[in-house]
């Protein structure tokens, strides 16, 4: 197969990348838009874009909820969810619809206020840059935090596929900064490596991420003249180099994953070794269906925020975050 034909892509000779039939690319709403929660409870959804880094040029997109249980203008300590969506670290936005979608359903079901980031993309910006946003992400919700009503206010990082993995890199960067985090959240987070697993070598035809696109996502992401051992793509070569009195400040950590996800094998040897660094793990790794299969089955999109909103639940409210200094 044809990965820049089944990814729609097209690489530019300045390095830059075309990207045909990308998701739609919604407006912010700042009267809000009304969104089913739990039951028969209705929200509305508010939403804005603001700057995280001029001279980056990358953004917040600010989800905040009202009506019962809400923000509303009120003192509650709605809870505050640091959000990185997915795509390879190549495609997507914050704006893309599947993304902004799932954090409208975020905001109104847990309720929480969601800030998902729209960080630089690959090819024109590899890795690190996505990295990079997100640390300034998480000096972002220090002042965010800091400039809210009340004291205290739950804060949990997030991410989805890719955005997954930098989740965990901002969560290293708030044990830096001594940001509180209550919670870290790993939805299918999109590793690889050079040697194949068994589920990357079953993946040639995989009907979501076919071996060939993985393989070109990867490409395109990775500095130039690196291999798939990289530390920015395998995790055991990420977390080779991470202390291990950091990785125990990090919080109580949910990882997602997913039967017929292509990285399963790599989530199994994340998990496997946060746990034996001391990190509390929640891991749910045998969800059904394909890879990101949430974003367009209904079914899997109620399932997956539901366990969300369950570990928000029950850390929200407890003690001290690990990683404060």
């Amino acid at each position: 197969m044809d990965p820049y034909k089944y990814l729609n892509i097209c690489f530019n000779p300045d390095g830059s990348l075309t990207r045909n039939g990308a998701a739609r690319l919604l407006p912010p709403s700042p009267a809000g838009e009304p969104v089913e929660a739990d039951g028969p409870t209705r929200r509305i959804v508010h939403s804005n874009d603001a700057p995280l880094n001029d001279a980056n040029g990358t953004t917040v997109r600010l989800f905040v909820p009202s009506g019962p249980g809400g923000g509303g203008g009120g003192s509650g300590r709605l809870p505050l969810i640091l959000y990185f969506h997915g795509g390879g670290y190549v495609l997507f936005r914050a704006a893309s619809e599947p993304f902004h979608n799932t954090c409208t359903a975020l905001a109104a079901t847990i309720p929480a206020a969601v800030a998902s980031v729209d960080y630089r993309l690959a090819p024109e910006h590899r890795l690190p840059a996505a990295f990079e946003d997100a640390a300034d992400a998480v000096r972002w919700v220090r002042s965010y935090a800091a400039a809210s009503p009340g004291s205290g206010r739950p804060v949990f990082l997030m991410g989805s596929h890719a955005g997954a993995s930098i989740a965990f890199r901002a969560a290293l960067a708030a044990v830096d900064e001594g940001l509180e985090l209550r919670g870290l959240i790993l939805n299918q987070p999109h590793h690889g490596g050079v040697k194949r697993t068994a589920a990357e070598a079953s993946s040639v035809d995989d009907r979501v991420l076919p071996l060939p696109a993985n393989d070109l996502l990867w490409e395109l992401a990775l500095p130039v003249g690196a291999d798939r051992d990289h530390e920015y793509c395998n995790p055991e070569t990420m977390l080779a180099g991470v202390d291990a009195a950091r990785l125990r400040r990090l919080p109580p950590c949910l990882v997602l994953g997913r039967r017929k996800d292509p990285p399963r094998d790599r989530q199994r040897t994340l998990v496997e070794a946060l746990q034996n660094a001391g990190v509390p793990i929640e891991a749910r790794l045998d969800g059904a269906g394909y890879h990101a299969m949430e974003l367009f089955k209904q079914d899997r999109a109620a399932e997956f925020i539901a366990q969300v909103t369950d570990f928000v639940h029950r850390h929200a409210g407890a003690g001290a975050g690990r990683s404060r200094l």
